[in-house]
């Protein structure tokens, strides 16, 4: 098990979980997400090592998950959560089953759970209203999300979701330098975003191309299959 003595939320050190300055409220610090990851990276080589304390830490995760997914609807309020570190197991489960478990990762790895599930859930509030936006317009294929800038691409990654209004099927369209990294090399996948719920769900990949004539054929190809 890695040494989770840097770690955020170690019993007496509440410094790394606190918002550092200049954060905005809706953001988790880097350190705080380095910390999360680095407790679920400890946790998962117990299944070799320690199978029993593997499945009692596991289960205490998903229990803890649970509490959080009722008592924090926002990032804010995780990050309170988190702050207590390992004694909020202790204060929302009660006494952990068995000696030796590792409070600290557990309550670090269900917070990195639920702040995941928070990003998906923010991120799926956006399409959806990207979606009724462009309906509202009149457009039948509109660009959902956007990250990045084509006309930078491939030295700076890019990638969009555009996706066909009615049905919710989708294309993810990625550049990025080809393995000289002197070249742009662009990639379609096909997807899908529930009209519902605006989860998105990556699907089977169309192709990737060098040639921009070839990608845009098979762009123009895969929208009219898809509308």
């Amino acid at each position: 098990m890695a040494d989770g003595s840097s770690m955020a939320g170690l019993p007496g050190d509440t410094s790394a979980a606190a918002p550092a300055p200049g954060v905005p409220p809706d953001e988790v610090p880097a350190q705080v997400l380095r910390s999360w990851d680095a407790a679920e990276a400890a946790l998962f080589p117990l299944i070799m090592a320690n199978p029993l304390e593997y499945q009692q830490s596991l289960a205490l995760v998903q229990e803890l998950l649970g509490w959080l997914r009722e008592q924090c609807t926002d990032v804010p309020a995780l990050l309170a959560a988190a702050y207590r570190g390992d004694v909020l197991v202790a204060d929302t489960l009660g006494p952990a089953p068995a000696a030796g478990l590792r409070l600290d990762h557990i309550a670090a790895a269900a917070c990195a759970m639920r702040y995941r599930e928070l990003v998906a859930g923010s991120a799926a509030g956006r399409r959806l209203r990207a979606m009724a936006t462009a309906r509202a317009d009149g457009q039948v294929w509109a660009v959902i999300e956007e990250v990045g800038d084509e006309r930078r691409a491939p030295y700076l990654p890019y990638q969009r979701v555009e996706a066909h209004l009615p049905s919710g099927r989708a294309l993810i369209i990625s550049i990025g330098p080809d393995e000289t990294l002197s070249r742009a090399i662009r990639h379609i996948d096909e997807a899908s975003i529930d009209v519902a719920s605006g989860a998105l769900t990556i699907g089977p990949e169309i192709g990737s191309y060098l040639d921009l004539q070839a990608f845009e054929q098979s762009l123009s190809t895969a929208r009219q299959r898809l509308s």
